[in-house]
Protein backbone atom coordinates (compact mmCIF):
# COMPACT_ATOMS: atom_id res chain seq x y z
CA UNK A 1 0.00 0.00 0.00
CA UNK A 2 1.47 3.32 -1.12
CA UNK A 3 0.59 6.43 0.86
CA UNK A 4 0.01 9.74 -0.98
CA UNK A 5 2.84 12.24 -1.16
CA UNK A 6 0.53 15.13 -0.38
CA UNK A 7 -3.02 15.97 0.66
CA UNK A 8 -5.27 18.75 -0.58
CA UNK A 9 -6.02 21.78 1.58
CA UNK A 10 -9.19 23.85 1.20
CA UNK A 11 -7.82 26.01 -1.61
CA UNK A 12 -6.56 22.99 -3.54
CA UNK A 13 -9.87 21.19 -3.05
CA UNK A 14 -11.76 24.17 -4.41
CA UNK A 15 -9.43 24.51 -7.39
CA UNK A 16 -9.56 20.80 -8.25
CA UNK A 17 -13.35 20.71 -7.98
CA UNK A 18 -13.77 23.68 -10.32
CA UNK A 19 -11.44 22.04 -12.84
CA UNK A 20 -13.43 18.82 -12.63
CA UNK A 21 -16.77 20.63 -13.04
CA UNK A 22 -16.15 23.96 -14.83
CA UNK A 23 -19.82 24.32 -15.75
CA UNK A 24 -21.20 23.57 -12.29
CA UNK A 25 -23.90 25.97 -11.12
CA UNK A 26 -23.35 25.43 -7.41
CA UNK A 27 -20.24 24.17 -5.59
CA UNK A 28 -20.35 24.11 -1.79
CA UNK A 29 -17.12 23.47 0.12
CA UNK A 30 -17.56 21.87 3.55
CA UNK A 31 -14.29 22.18 5.47
CA UNK A 32 -15.31 21.96 9.14
CA UNK A 33 -14.92 18.17 9.27
CA UNK A 34 -11.71 17.04 10.99
CA UNK A 35 -11.12 14.19 8.55
CA UNK A 36 -12.16 15.40 5.11
CA UNK A 37 -12.86 18.42 2.97
CA UNK A 38 -16.01 17.80 0.94
CA UNK A 39 -17.18 19.60 -2.19
CA UNK A 40 -20.86 19.22 -3.09
CA UNK A 41 -21.51 19.83 -6.78
CA UNK A 42 -25.00 20.72 -8.03
CA UNK A 43 -26.60 18.27 -5.57
CA UNK A 44 -25.31 15.55 -7.92
CA UNK A 45 -21.72 14.76 -6.93
CA UNK A 46 -19.65 14.79 -3.75
CA UNK A 47 -15.87 15.13 -4.00
CA UNK A 48 -14.09 14.16 -0.79
CA UNK A 49 -10.49 15.08 -0.01
CA UNK A 50 -8.84 13.43 3.03
CA UNK A 51 -6.85 15.88 5.12
CA UNK A 52 -4.16 13.37 6.16
CA UNK A 53 -3.05 9.78 6.51
CA UNK A 54 -5.68 8.69 9.05
CA UNK A 55 -8.54 9.99 6.90
CA UNK A 56 -6.96 8.46 3.80
CA UNK A 57 -6.76 5.00 5.38
CA UNK A 58 -10.31 5.24 6.68
CA UNK A 59 -11.36 6.29 3.20
CA UNK A 60 -9.81 3.15 1.71
CA UNK A 61 -11.94 1.09 4.07
CA UNK A 62 -15.07 3.06 3.25
CA UNK A 63 -14.51 2.46 -0.48
CA UNK A 64 -14.36 -1.27 0.23
CA UNK A 65 -17.62 -1.05 2.20
CA UNK A 66 -19.47 0.95 -0.47
CA UNK A 67 -18.37 -1.27 -3.32
CA UNK A 68 -19.44 -4.41 -1.46
CA UNK A 69 -22.88 -2.95 -0.69
CA UNK A 70 -23.64 -1.62 -4.18
CA UNK A 71 -25.45 -4.77 -5.30
CA UNK A 72 -27.02 -5.83 -2.01
CA UNK A 73 -29.08 -2.85 -0.80
CA UNK A 74 -32.50 -1.75 -1.98
CA UNK A 75 -32.03 1.78 -0.62
CA UNK A 76 -29.65 4.36 -2.03
CA UNK A 77 -26.07 4.76 -0.80
CA UNK A 78 -23.21 6.82 -2.28
CA UNK A 79 -21.71 5.18 -5.39
CA UNK A 80 -18.04 5.63 -6.16
CA UNK A 81 -17.77 7.27 -9.57
CA UNK A 82 -14.07 8.11 -9.79
CA UNK A 83 -10.95 8.54 -7.68
CA UNK A 84 -7.54 10.19 -7.84
CA UNK A 85 -4.28 9.22 -6.16
CA UNK A 86 -2.14 12.31 -5.49
CA UNK A 87 -3.58 14.36 -3.92
CA UNK A 88 -6.14 11.70 -3.06
CA UNK A 89 -9.84 12.26 -3.53
CA UNK A 90 -12.89 10.24 -4.47
CA UNK A 91 -16.03 11.29 -6.30
CA UNK A 92 -19.31 9.75 -5.22
CA UNK A 93 -22.91 10.20 -6.22
CA UNK A 94 -25.03 12.55 -4.13
CA UNK A 95 -27.77 10.83 -2.13
CA UNK A 96 -30.97 12.84 -2.38
CA UNK A 97 -33.67 13.06 0.25
CA UNK A 98 -34.69 14.87 3.41
CA UNK A 99 -33.39 14.66 6.95
CA UNK A 100 -35.93 13.93 9.70
CA UNK A 101 -35.10 14.66 13.34
CA UNK A 102 -35.72 12.21 16.19
CA UNK A 103 -38.33 14.58 17.63
CA UNK A 104 -40.19 14.50 14.31
CA UNK A 105 -40.14 10.70 14.33
CA UNK A 106 -41.52 10.67 17.87
CA UNK A 107 -44.41 12.80 16.58
CA UNK A 108 -45.36 10.32 13.85
CA UNK A 109 -48.20 7.85 14.17
CA UNK A 110 -47.44 4.51 15.80
CA UNK A 111 -47.63 2.75 12.43
CA UNK A 112 -45.15 5.14 10.81
CA UNK A 113 -42.75 4.89 13.75
CA UNK A 114 -42.88 1.10 13.45
CA UNK A 115 -42.26 1.34 9.70
CA UNK A 116 -39.24 3.56 10.30
CA UNK A 117 -37.64 1.30 12.91
CA UNK A 118 -38.28 -1.84 10.85
CA UNK A 119 -36.67 -0.22 7.81
CA UNK A 120 -33.58 0.65 9.87
CA UNK A 121 -33.39 -2.92 11.18
CA UNK A 122 -33.71 -4.30 7.64
CA UNK A 123 -30.91 -2.07 6.40
CA UNK A 124 -28.72 -3.10 9.34
CA UNK A 125 -29.39 -6.80 8.82
CA UNK A 126 -28.71 -6.58 5.08
CA UNK A 127 -25.43 -4.77 5.69
CA UNK A 128 -24.35 -7.17 8.41
CA UNK A 129 -24.88 -10.27 6.29
CA UNK A 130 -22.98 -8.69 3.37
CA UNK A 131 -19.59 -8.98 5.09
CA UNK A 132 -17.41 -11.64 6.64
CA UNK A 133 -15.21 -10.96 9.66
CA UNK A 134 -12.66 -13.29 8.07
CA UNK A 135 -12.16 -10.56 5.46
CA UNK A 136 -12.89 -7.50 7.60
CA UNK A 137 -10.48 -8.10 10.49
CA UNK A 138 -7.35 -8.69 8.32
CA UNK A 139 -8.23 -5.62 6.25
CA UNK A 140 -8.56 -3.46 9.36
CA UNK A 141 -5.18 -4.74 10.55
CA UNK A 142 -3.57 -3.97 7.20
CA UNK A 143 -5.00 -0.43 7.22
CA UNK A 144 -4.12 0.04 10.93
CA UNK A 145 -7.68 1.17 11.58
CA UNK A 146 -7.77 0.07 15.21
CA UNK A 147 -4.62 1.94 16.18
CA UNK A 148 -5.28 5.01 18.36
CA UNK A 149 -3.65 7.46 15.92
CA UNK A 150 -5.94 6.27 13.11
CA UNK A 151 -9.23 5.39 14.82
CA UNK A 152 -9.43 4.83 18.56
CA UNK A 153 -11.54 1.73 19.30
CA UNK A 154 -14.55 2.10 21.57
CA UNK A 155 -13.08 0.13 24.49
CA UNK A 156 -10.01 2.32 25.15
CA UNK A 157 -12.00 5.43 24.22
CA UNK A 158 -14.69 4.77 26.83
CA UNK A 159 -12.04 3.83 29.40
CA UNK A 160 -10.16 7.07 28.80
CA UNK A 161 -13.17 9.37 28.69
CA UNK A 162 -15.54 7.74 31.22
CA UNK A 163 -13.60 5.40 33.50
CA UNK A 164 -10.41 7.48 33.77
CA UNK A 165 -12.19 10.80 33.25
CA UNK A 166 -13.99 12.81 35.90
CA UNK A 167 -17.23 14.75 35.77
CA UNK A 168 -17.17 17.49 38.39
CA UNK A 169 -20.78 16.82 39.38
CA UNK A 170 -20.56 13.81 41.75
CA UNK A 171 -24.00 12.47 40.82
CA UNK A 172 -23.18 12.59 37.12
CA UNK A 173 -19.78 11.01 37.70
CA UNK A 174 -21.29 8.14 39.71
CA UNK A 175 -23.83 7.46 36.97
CA UNK A 176 -21.11 7.55 34.30
CA UNK A 177 -18.86 5.11 36.18
CA UNK A 178 -21.77 2.75 36.83
CA UNK A 179 -22.75 2.79 33.17
CA UNK A 180 -19.15 2.12 32.18
CA UNK A 181 -19.11 -0.98 34.37
CA UNK A 182 -22.36 -2.13 32.74
CA UNK A 183 -20.87 -1.54 29.29
CA UNK A 184 -17.81 -3.64 30.11
CA UNK A 185 -20.02 -6.50 31.33
CA UNK A 186 -22.56 -6.44 28.50
CA UNK A 187 -20.98 -4.80 25.48
CA UNK A 188 -17.19 -5.15 25.48
CA UNK A 189 -17.37 -8.44 23.58
CA UNK A 190 -15.92 -9.96 20.43
CA UNK A 191 -17.44 -8.53 17.23
CA UNK A 192 -19.93 -10.58 15.26
CA UNK A 193 -20.73 -8.41 12.20
CA UNK A 194 -19.55 -5.37 10.24
CA UNK A 195 -21.59 -2.35 11.36
CA UNK A 196 -22.25 1.09 9.89
CA UNK A 197 -21.81 2.36 13.48
CA UNK A 198 -23.13 5.87 12.89
CA UNK A 199 -26.73 5.10 12.02
CA UNK A 200 -28.40 8.23 13.39
CA UNK A 201 -31.04 10.23 11.56
CA UNK A 202 -28.59 12.79 10.15
CA UNK A 203 -27.06 9.94 8.15
CA UNK A 204 -30.43 8.79 6.83
CA UNK A 205 -32.38 10.26 3.92
CA UNK A 206 -36.18 10.18 3.72
CA UNK A 207 -38.71 10.84 0.96
CA UNK A 208 -41.58 13.31 1.30
CA UNK A 209 -43.72 10.63 2.92
CA UNK A 210 -41.13 9.96 5.63
CA UNK A 211 -39.95 6.64 4.16
CA UNK A 212 -36.26 5.73 4.56
CA UNK A 213 -34.71 5.82 1.09
CA UNK A 214 -30.99 6.36 1.65
CA UNK A 215 -28.07 6.00 4.06
CA UNK A 216 -24.83 8.00 3.91
CA UNK A 217 -21.48 8.33 5.72
CA UNK A 218 -19.99 4.85 5.99
CA UNK A 219 -16.66 6.22 7.24
CA UNK A 220 -17.12 4.80 10.75
CA UNK A 221 -17.92 1.26 9.61
CA UNK A 222 -16.15 -1.37 11.70
CA UNK A 223 -16.42 -4.80 13.26
CA UNK A 224 -19.04 -4.75 16.00
CA UNK A 225 -22.37 -6.15 17.13
CA UNK A 226 -26.02 -5.74 16.18
CA UNK A 227 -26.71 -4.22 19.60
CA UNK A 228 -24.03 -1.61 18.91
CA UNK A 229 -25.62 -0.82 15.53
CA UNK A 230 -29.16 -0.36 16.79
CA UNK A 231 -28.20 1.90 19.70
CA UNK A 232 -29.23 5.04 17.82
CA UNK A 233 -32.87 3.92 17.90
CA UNK A 234 -32.88 4.24 21.70
CA UNK A 235 -32.11 7.94 21.31
CA UNK A 236 -35.50 8.25 19.60
CA UNK A 237 -37.53 6.19 22.06
CA UNK A 238 -37.56 2.84 23.78
CA UNK A 239 -40.59 1.79 21.71
CA UNK A 240 -38.83 2.55 18.43
CA UNK A 241 -35.74 0.70 19.63
CA UNK A 242 -37.73 -2.39 20.68
CA UNK A 243 -39.53 -2.54 17.34
CA UNK A 244 -36.19 -2.41 15.52
CA UNK A 245 -34.69 -5.07 17.79
CA UNK A 246 -37.65 -7.42 17.27
CA UNK A 247 -37.50 -6.95 13.48
CA UNK A 248 -33.78 -7.68 13.48
CA UNK A 249 -34.38 -10.78 15.60
CA UNK A 250 -37.05 -11.96 13.16
CA UNK A 251 -34.73 -11.49 10.18
CA UNK A 252 -31.62 -12.98 11.78
CA UNK A 253 -33.32 -15.70 13.82
CA UNK A 254 -31.27 -14.82 16.88
CA UNK A 255 -31.97 -12.96 20.10
CA UNK A 256 -30.41 -9.60 20.88
CA UNK A 257 -29.62 -8.16 24.31
CA UNK A 258 -31.93 -5.18 24.75
CA UNK A 259 -30.02 -3.89 27.78
CA UNK A 260 -26.81 -3.89 25.73
CA UNK A 261 -28.52 -1.73 23.07
CA UNK A 262 -29.49 0.76 25.77
CA UNK A 263 -26.05 0.83 27.40
CA UNK A 264 -24.39 1.43 24.02
CA UNK A 265 -26.62 4.47 23.46
CA UNK A 266 -26.07 5.80 26.97
CA UNK A 267 -22.28 5.41 26.85
CA UNK A 268 -22.03 7.26 23.55
CA UNK A 269 -24.03 10.16 24.99
CA UNK A 270 -22.00 10.17 28.22
CA UNK A 271 -18.76 10.29 26.24
CA UNK A 272 -20.04 13.15 24.07
CA UNK A 273 -21.23 15.04 27.15
CA UNK A 274 -17.90 14.58 28.94
CA UNK A 275 -15.87 15.66 25.90
CA UNK A 276 -17.96 18.75 25.28
CA UNK A 277 -17.69 19.82 28.93
CA UNK A 278 -13.93 19.23 28.97
CA UNK A 279 -13.48 21.30 25.81
CA UNK A 280 -15.89 24.05 26.93
CA UNK A 281 -18.05 23.42 23.86
CA UNK A 282 -21.38 23.70 25.65
CA UNK A 283 -23.09 25.71 22.91
CA UNK A 284 -22.67 22.90 20.38
CA UNK A 285 -25.91 21.16 19.40
CA UNK A 286 -24.50 17.74 20.33
CA UNK A 287 -23.97 18.91 23.93
CA UNK A 288 -27.60 19.97 24.04
CA UNK A 289 -28.68 16.68 22.50
CA UNK A 290 -26.73 14.62 25.02
CA UNK A 291 -28.07 16.72 27.89
CA UNK A 292 -31.64 16.17 26.73
CA UNK A 293 -31.22 12.43 26.33
CA UNK A 294 -29.31 11.95 29.58
CA UNK A 295 -31.96 13.92 31.46
CA UNK A 296 -34.58 11.60 29.95
CA UNK A 297 -32.69 8.52 31.13
CA UNK A 298 -31.15 9.84 34.39
CA UNK A 299 -33.04 12.97 35.49
CA UNK A 300 -31.28 12.96 38.87
CA UNK A 301 -28.08 13.99 37.07
CA UNK A 302 -29.49 17.37 35.95
CA UNK A 303 -27.37 17.24 32.79
CA UNK A 304 -26.57 20.59 31.22
CA UNK A 305 -27.77 22.52 34.26
CA UNK A 306 -26.61 26.12 34.06
CA UNK A 307 -26.10 26.06 30.27
CA UNK A 308 -28.37 27.46 27.61
CA UNK A 309 -30.70 24.75 26.31
CA UNK A 310 -33.45 26.90 24.74
CA UNK A 311 -32.67 26.01 21.10
CA UNK A 312 -32.41 22.28 21.68
CA UNK A 313 -35.58 21.30 19.78
CA UNK A 314 -33.95 21.06 16.38
CA UNK A 315 -31.31 18.63 17.60
CA UNK A 316 -33.35 15.94 19.29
Amino acid sequence: MNLPKSYADTDAAREITHKLYPDALNVTIIDHNADNIVALVDATYAVRFPRGEAAFLRGLHEKYILRRLESTLTITIPRILDEHADPPYIITSFVRGNHVSPSTIRGLSKDRQESFSKNVARFAYTMHRSFSLDEELPLRKELRLDEPDIEEPWSPYFKRVIHDGHLTDPVQDEIAKRCYDDWVKLCDVAPTVVVHDDLHTENMMFDEGGRLIGVIDFGDAKAGTAEQELRQLYRISEEVMLTGVHEYERLSNRQLNVEAVKIWAIMKELADYSNKLKNGDTVHHSFKRTSRNLNRWFPEGEWGKGYKMSDIEGYQ
